[in-house]
């Protein structure tokens, strides 16, 4: 693993950040009434005419999300709560999460975040590609580690180009930092017009999971006959980014030139 100090400072402060966040919310009441009062409030974010702008912040956090290189944007938690608003909002109104499911209005809502997140995803990711496309040239010049870890994991992904599209789909549908993939696909001046395609596919089904997450939770708590409660959610919120921090720190910590090189020597 070559892991430089900077980038472990980095994500270092990361991991404190969230840690503190998870036990301030678990133990000082007066922040954890104020997470959750501000999590109630956002009902309404998504009621009636303000969901229009729902649909701006989905678009906005998830090309921020997808533009930040280096940088992970928590967009899944603002998708997430905008979807547990609308859930919040249909709750408000008696029903049970079984009726809610059946409901053709409230996935028309869902749908509608996830879709709008995926394409400012998918748009996001121009950024990525634009700064791997200008920093291959530096990396020729300069002996960056980090930045040879890159273009060495870029090697990877276009060693077999007719499966390029699939690994950028597959990335693009699991949690994993896609600038991680597009900055090397960048670098090794991949069609950017091949990238985009499975990668806005894929981030369609990724923005929907984020908003269906809610609703798995609420069923799951319910078929176990369990209330599910806003402590529960934002615990999981927070958990999920740990989760996506995590491997965005693996993939830019491990020593892809020489995995590289290893598979070169296996071969010959």
């Amino acid at each position: 693993m070559v892991v430089p100090k900077k980038l472990t400072v980095i994500f270092t402060s990361f991991y404190i950040m969230i840690f503190v966040y998870i036990l301030l919310f678990l133990f000082v009441p007066d922040i954890q009434n104020a997470i959750i009062q501000s999590r109630e409030n956002l009902t309404v974010i998504t009621a009636e005419s303000n969901y229009f702008w729902a649909l701006l912040i989905s678009l906005f956090i998830c090309f921020l999300g997808s533009a930040s290189i280096g940088f992970p944007i928590p967009f899944p938690f603002v998708l997430f709560s905008l979807s547990n608003s609308i859930i919040l909002r249909y709750l408000n109104l008696g029903l049970e999460i079984n009726q809610i499911i059946q409901n053709g209005t409230f996935w028309g809502e869902i749908i509608g975040i996830a879709l709008i997140g995926g394409l400012g995803s998918a748009l996001g990711e121009l950024t990525g590609y634009a700064v791997g496309y200008g920093t291959r040239k530096i990396a020729e010049e300069r002996n960056s580690e980090l930045l040879n870890n890159v273009d060495g994991f870029g090697k990877i992904i276009l060693e077999n180009k007719k499966r390029t599209p699939l690994y950028i789909f597959l990335f693009a549908l699991t949690p994993l930092p896609d600038d991680i993939l597009f900055l090397p696909l960048g670098m090794m001046k991949y069609s950017y017009y091949k990238a985009i395609i499975p990668a806005w596919l894929g981030k369609n089904f990724t923005t929907l999971f984020y908003c269906c997450w809610p609703i798995l939770i609420e069923l799951g708590f319910t078929s176990q006959g369990i209330q599910s409660n806003s402590i529960s959610s934002i615990i999981t919120e927070a958990l999920l980014l740990l989760v996506t921090i995590t491997v965005m720190f693996f993939i830019m910590a491990f020593d892809w030139e020489k995995f590289l090189e290893k598979r070169k020597q296996k071969k010959l």
